[in-house]
């Protein structure tokens, strides 16, 4: 029940810090910069695949994304969920090296097998 509202506190925050960084970048105020503006991204003919993948990163990766993951992670026990987001990096990784060929260096192993036993050690408390 409470998804909802938290979705829409983490997509404000994420959108406070991308004006934040679009702003501290340097690009702003510089010739032709309105062209990369949000309302004439979408009207360029030559950025409109710049505007889908804005659309989509807002919309679809971002905003539909946390409420998901918000909403599932509400109906599992609190031990369950803190492994499931501790193991988050890991899936990520599991998944580059299987969809796109990615290569992993000893420090990505290492931070791996770090990450495995410390959900480990706190689900393999003496009780």
């Amino acid at each position: 029940s409470q998804a909802l509202p938290v979705t829409a506190t983490l997509v404000a925050t994420t959108a406070l810090i991308s004006c934040l960084w679009c702003l501290c970048d340097g690009w702003m105020f510089q010739p032709g910069y309105e062209m990369y503006t949000l309302p004439n991204l979408f009207f360029e003919p030559s950025l409109q695949n710049v505007a889908a993948a804005v659309a989509w990163t807002g919309i679809v990766s971002t905003s539909f994304n946390f409420f998901v993951e918000i909403s599932a992670l509400g109906k599992v026990p609190p031990a369950e969920a803190s492994v499931i987001l501790a193991t988050e990096p890991l899936w990520a990784a599991l998944f580059a090296s299987l969809m796109f060929h990615e290569n992993f260096g000893s420090n990505d192993v290492v931070g791996g097998f770090l990450i495995v036993m410390a959900c480990l050690a706190n689900t393999l408390k003496p009780s």
